[in-house]
């Protein structure tokens, strides 16, 4: 049976346990806790502290839930690992940590990225950590929940005391100082009881939840990774694979070079018939400037 069907059988179990205790003891429960209180203050304090309480059992009984599913999932992807399925997340649904994980390795390893094992560890702590965020402050608040109760029912029993001084030991001062002391009682007897019964599964959960994520760290690091390692024939084909390439870059720039060439060539052959025009150009000038001279009969230049 899985680790967590186990602790929410107990938890189950402790429940009915106290709900038959309660039942067994309801007369001495109802006028410790209810009846002959002078003040709403003891009703309220522990009524705070139970409404604690439930709502942190519940949130631990959803914690339960999804760490069961957890744990069916990674109990079939290790099946399907021995089986040596393709794809071993194969009827696992894709929500979950293992899944995740799996499809989280693949795509590293697509993408020729080596799998920072500790960056994954750490990001799924970080988002199971939010699971356990609100049962983690209750289990820290209950204790203190008690101390103010305390705290306010010893309000309430020196206000007696004064009464009692200030009348001359009246007995409703004596009424109000037994009825702080027993609230008192009652809320540090409540939050006692609710502390330990929540403390014990709250760390159940925890441990299931370390449990759990310490296996997928297990798989990521003996299963999952060795997908990863290069092996010779990852590196002939990767080489082959460079030369190919190379071979392409190669004639790219044979067809450059043949380019440039030609351009050298014709670039020369501009020039030379530039050259060849301006011999002529220059030529016709002096030709011209004879011309001009004789017509107009001027004398040379010297």
């Amino acid at each position: 049976m899985q680790t967590c069907k186990i602790a929410l059988l107990q938890l189950l179990t402790g429940i009915a346990v106290v709900l038959i205790l309660v039942f067994l003891n309801y007369d001495f429960l109802h006028e410790f806790y209810i009846e002959n209180q002078e003040t709403l203050a003891g009703p309220i304090i522990n009524g705070f502290i139970l409404l604690l309480f439930f709502t942190g059992l519940i949130r631990i009984i959803q914690g339960y839930g999804f760490y069961s599913r957890e744990e069916a999932a990674l109990k079939n992807f290790r099946k399907n690992l021995t089986r040596g399925i393709d794809e071993p997340d194969e009827g696992i649904p894709g929500n979950t940590l293992i899944a995740e994980r799996y499809q989280r390795v693949l795509e590293l390893n697509r993408a020729h990225t080596t799998v920072d094992q500790n960056a994954l560890a750490a990001t799924v702590v970080a988002q199971q950590s939010l699971k356990t965020s609100y049962p983690h402050f209750i289990n820290n608040v209950l204790i203190l929940a008690g101390v103010f109760g305390t705290i306010i029912s010893l309000s309430i029993s020196l206000v007696g005391a004064n009464e009692m001084i200030s009348n001359g030991g009246s007995i409703t001062g004596m009424t109000t100082v037994i009825h702080g002391m027993s609230t008192a009682l009652s809320t540090t007897m409540t939050a006692i009881f609710c502390y330990i019964f929540f403390h014990f599964f709250y760390s159940k959960l925890t441990d299931i939840q370390t449990n759990l994520l310490s296996q997928i760290e297990e798989i990521t690091i003996s299963l999952l990774d060795t997908q990863s390692n290069v092996t010779e024939a990852d590196v002939l084909r990767n080489t082959d694979r460079i030369l190919q390439q190379l071979q392409s870059l190669i004639r790219e720039m044979k067809t450059t070079q043949e380019e440039n060439t030609e351009s050298a060539r014709q670039l020369a052959n501009i020039i030379k018939l530039s050259q060849q025009s301006n011999g002529s150009i220059n030529h016709h000038m002096d030709r011209l400037e004879i011309i001009l001279r004789d017509g107009f009969r001027l004398p040379k230049i010297k």
